[in-house]
């Protein structure tokens, strides 16, 4: 008896799944012949309903299903149904919101297909549910939500992910997410605001990382991911140092604004600001920012600090990484103004400084020289022949292939004006002072080509 009753419950069930499977076909067949009446060329209210019609099949389809393969089966046609209702919304901007609601449901859709189906399905019916998913997100990632603003963008992104359970194109979906926070980010710091431009960068992280984990062994976006990270590092430092830039010129103007005197503490925490922007641009070798910076530090121990060798040492660093990057030019740019003047400056003071002690070095040996000058200005009253003459034989050049012209060492031989003019432009070569290796020569020949060559070039000028 017992087991008559439950050989009558096992055939009932049986009858009820039989009827079920049944169901979930027909109902599937059924949408389908209205789906495929849902044609692009009718108007969109009409296809709209269509749609809507064949999706209520689907879901009933989806419901009566009695296994995996119709389950599957049943969410493809509902994903399917639910990209080209998104397409029809997407013909309106009004209807952004029933869009995006309609690709979520798409994805859910497929993504359920897509793990559900592993052991009912054929690789082929695998492969063509992923391409069609596929084919869904490049749709969406191109079409009306690439208008939306980039905070909107992300947004919608952000909300879009949660429901694509497909490992490679929630990779996609949070690459794109990061790449929202990046632009954001870029924006702002081009707008110079650090806060903000470091705040989406900092979230481009998240993302980045979701990414790398699901995106498996895919090589293409391995490597997207990779560029996008080194992107946001390189901006982030660029804007930290920036940042920092900023930060200190404003503590700058204070200390040389605001204070009665000098407030050491606050001047060595420019220092600190401008120092960390040199440390931030350097891990990405951001050049311009950080010979910014190092001018900046230059002009602060020139004009507060006072302390000239170490202005010097940050300047001559800046203006080497302005060279470095030529054909860029920097000379309208404030900082490079602030350096070369600088460096300029301390050139003058420099030659100005030699020149002083030279003088006095020159006096004392010129004390000593009593006789040769006297030589020299005796024979300075005679032509420039004769002048010439002299100063070979007595002061002969130390270059030894630096020689009077032959014709020229006999008394009484005379050349043409443009000749000698010409014999006189060599002599003032063969003794400029310029030429004279003190170390080698002594300071004292320095001296006595000085004397010679101002003469020379006197007697070289009133041939002109």
């Amino acid at each position: 008896m017992k087991s008559s009753t439950k050989s009558r419950e096992m055939g009932l069930r049986s009858a009820v799944d039989m009827t079920q499977s049944t169901s979930s076909s027909h109902w599937r067949e059924q949408g389908n012949g209205i789906y495929v009446t849902a044609r692009d060329n009718l108007c969109p209210s009409v296809r709209k309903e269509r749609l809507r019609q064949a999706a209520s099949c689907y879901y009933k389809a989806f419901n009566f299903s009695v296994n995996e393969d119709e389950k599957v089966s049943a969410a493809k046609n509902l994903a399917m149904v639910s990209w080209k209702t998104a397409k029809v919304d997407e013909q309106c901007m009004e209807r952004m919101s029933l869009m995006v609601h309609q690709y979520k449901e798409a994805f859910k859709h497929f993504s359920f297909g897509f793990h559900h189906s592993e052991t009912v399905k054929a690789d082929s019916w695998r492969d063509g549910l992923l391409a069609s998913a596929k084919g869904c997100w490049e749709e969406l990632r191109c079409g009306r939500v690439s208008e939306l603003s980039m905070e909107n963008r992300a947004m919608t992104y952000h909300d879009l992910v949660q429901h694509i359970q497909i490992p490679e194109l929630q990779a996609e979906c949070y690459i794109e997410l990061a790449n929202c926070h990046f632009h954001f980010g870029i924006t702002a710091i081009q707008n110079k605001d650090f806060k903000r431009g470091l705040y989406e960068m900092r979230d481009c992280y998240m993302p980045i990382n979701e990414a790398k984990r699901c995106q498996g062994e895919k090589i293409n976006i391995q490597a997207e991911i990779r560029i996008l990270e080194e992107d946001v590092f390189m901006h982030q430092c660029m804007a930290e140092a920036m940042q920092a830039i900023s930060i200190g010129d404003d503590l700058y103007e204070k200390l040389i604004k605001d204070e009665e005197s000098l407030n050491m503490d606050m001047a060595y925490e420019v220092i600190d600001w401008f120092k960390q922007a040199v440390i931030r641009t350097r891990e990405v070798t951001e050049v311009e920012i950080e010979a910014v910076a190092l001018s900046r530090l230059g002009r602060l121990y020139d004009q507060v600090l006072k302390i000239k060798y170490k202005a010097k040492e940050y300047l001559m660093r800046s203006m080497q990484l302005a060279h470095s990057m030529h054909p860029r030019t920097f000379n309208s740019e404030g900082w490079f103004k602030d350096c070369a003047e600088i460096l300029e400056r301390y050139q003058k003071e420099t030659v100005a400084a030699e020149e002083e002690k030279w003088n006095k070095e020159r006096e004392e040996i010129v004390k000593g020289l009593e006789k040769e000058m006297k030589g020299i200005e005796k024979a300075d009253e005679k032509d420039s022949q004769e002048f010439l003459r002299y100063v070979y034989r007595v002061f002969p050049p130390k270059n030894k292939e630096h020689k009077l012209e032959g014709g020229l060492k006999k008394k009484g031989f005379h050349v043409e004006h443009d000749k000698l003019k010409k014999i006189l432009q060599k002599a003032v070569v063969h003794y400029h002072p310029d030429k004279v290796d003190t170390e080698k020569h002594g300071k004292v020949w320095k001296v006595l080509s000085e004397e010679i060559t101002k003469r020379l070039t006197r007697r070289y000028e009133r041939m002109k």
